[in-house]
């Protein structure tokens, strides 16, 4: 059985300069965001022409498209160079009380993509130090990766500690069926901006769940092995 490879290098250190470098991508993001409301503005103004020839239409909607998708992407850097960490709460989360919510929120992602969702918590899981707002997002980027990946099953399972790791941890899995994935394509799953999706996907699902994870002291795992995908999180107990 292979081994999982962890994000362990993509916990941020808060070194003398971070400060500096999260200004400096805020400010960066705000002016992008800036000049992207203008071309929106500007083209949704062309769209309202009725007598548009087809081709500058269809122009006007792509620096429209070009202009939301480079306004996501922003948010998206943000995310990934741990910027937002100032906004997370650490303390201790029931993830008992949250699961209903993020199963729904799974059955959504998976649904808009032909998958088939299934999800198995066992009962009395322990409540987990993190922060609400980035478990959902963390486990939002790996269903989504996870049902991206082709049609099939999307499985997310939640074990106690001691059930399924040793460890004061609770273990949660992401399945997903999978085409072989190579040990040194698995190794770079975690770069940023690294993907082999279609164009139209950033690269930056799997970077921001192992950053968000790095930053509430969880341990993020991938694995491929015979024709499975596995993503693993080891949610330290409160």
């Amino acid at each position: 059985m292979s081994e999982f490879i962890f994000a362990d290098n993509y916990r941020l250190d808060h070194g003398p300069t971070q400060d500096f470098y999260e200004r400096f991508l805020k400010g960066l993001v705000h002016k992008n965001n800036n000049l992207m409301g203008v071309i929106q503005g500007f083209s949704s103004l062309i769209l309202y022409e009725e007598n548009l020839s087809p081709s500058v239409r269809e122009n006007a909607q792509q620096m429209q498209d070009s202009a939301k998708a480079a306004s996501d992407l922003n948010k998206e850097i943000l995310t990934a160079s741990g910027c937002a960490h100032f906004e997370a709460a650490i303390g201790s989360v029931q993830l008992g009380d949250l699961w209903p919510f993020l199963v729904e929120k799974c059955e959504k992602i998976t649904t808009e993509r032909d998958c088939v969702f299934q999800s198995n918590a066992k009962s009395n899981l322990p409540p987990v130090v993190g922060d609400a707002g980035y478990i959902n997002e963390v486990l939002e980027k790996l269903v989504t990766n996870a049902a991206e990946a082709g049609k099939g099953t999307v499985a997310v399972d939640v074990f106690p500690p001691g059930e399924a790791s040793p460890g004061n941890s609770v273990d949660l899995f992401v399945r997903n069926n999978s085409p072989e994935i190579s040990p040194e394509t698995l190794a770079r799953a975690f770069e940023p901006f690294y993907t082999n999706k279609a164009a139209d996907h950033f690269g930056l699902g799997l970077t921001i769940a192992a950053v968000l994870a790095g930053q509430m002291g969880m341990r993020l795992g991938l694995r491929w092995d015979e024709g499975t995908f596995t993503a693993w999180l080891a949610m330290p107990v409160s």
